[in-house]
């Protein structure tokens, strides 16, 4: 395999940064709460953000891969199946950790109170049903 012949990983791909992004935009613009989010591979790369800034911060995509790894690590040996997400209520605002159907990347999302929990997660939840069937199944597909 040449260099040519690599595929791209996820927080590298234009078509995964591109729609991933787009999908920020659209849970922006349906939640009022909305304050910040990111979408992270597995391993804790970031592959997209809002609100962008210049300089990438690794943290948020770290943790939310940690977190990630934890809730699942719980549910298998509680062995009630896999994760759908995971909310954290904090007292001006939660976390939403939620994985994408079909992919190994994230969104982590921050709202505020101004909604109830649910919608957040009924709007993140139609939003990544949309965004995995704009993604590529696997990056194998795509050479650099």
């Amino acid at each position: 395999m040449n260099y040519r012949d690599e595929p791209l990983p996820e927080n590298q791909h234009p078509v995964f940064i591109e729609e991933c992004t787009r999908a920020l935009e659209s849970l922006r613009t349906q939640c009022r709460s909305f304050r910040s989010a990111a979408f992270a591979t597995d391993d804790g790369f970031e592959i997209s953000r809002l609100p962008a800034t210049e300089e990438q911060d690794q943290r948020l995509a770290s943790m939310a891969s940690s977190l990630q790894a934890l809730t699942e690590a719980v549910a298998n040996d509680r062995a009630i199946g896999s994760t759908q997400y995971s909310l954290v209520e904090a007292e001006s605002g939660r976390v939403l950790l939620r994985r994408v159907p079909g992919h190994k990347i994230m969104l982590l999302a921050v709202f505020g109170d101004e909604e109830l929990a649910g919608q957040a997660v009924s709007i993140s939840r139609t939003v990544l049903e949309d965004l995995s069937f704009q993604l590529p199944r696997t990056t194998a597909s795509f050479a650099r």
